[in-house]
């Protein structure tokens, strides 16, 4: 499965690949900086899964999504965030993202970005 990450700290995206990649039927297809990166890369790259932080300079993970979900319905978004707040996650799902990760919870990242892939929804808490 191809992923794109797309985070504005370079430590949390190398930390993120290093993750994903522990597992080998995952591979990280590229990285970026912020939601023009995550835009581009998206169109170029049609990753099967995008792990996006929701807070990042120029544009915003919310809107990065719904830019990409207006040219391709059936990306598959999971936004990251370092708050579990509840008007960012009500956002993110009215504009059709998969779900949302705490950064901070390193364990989950691996099933949720499968339970992604498959389909499902992941609320992390």
């Amino acid at each position: 499965m191809n992923i794109l990450v797309v985070d504005d700290d370079i430590l949390v995206s190398n930390a993120l690949k290093t993750i994903l990649e522990s597992d080998d039927t995952l591979h990280v297809a590229g990285t970026g900086e912020d939601g023009e990166d995550a835009v581009r890369l998206y169109g170029e790259l049609k990753p099967d899964v995008l792990l996006m932080d929701i807070r990042m300079k120029k544009l915003n993970g919310l809107d990065a999504s719904r830019m990409i979900l207006s040219d391709y319905p059936d990306a598959r978004i999971l936004l990251l965030t370092t708050f579990s707040d509840d008007e960012y996650i009500v956002k993110a799902l009215k504009c059709g993202v998969k779900g949302y990760l705490l950064k901070q919870d390193y364990n989950s990242i691996i099933p949720a970005v499968k339970a992604v892939h498959t389909g499902q929804t992941v609320f992390g808490t």
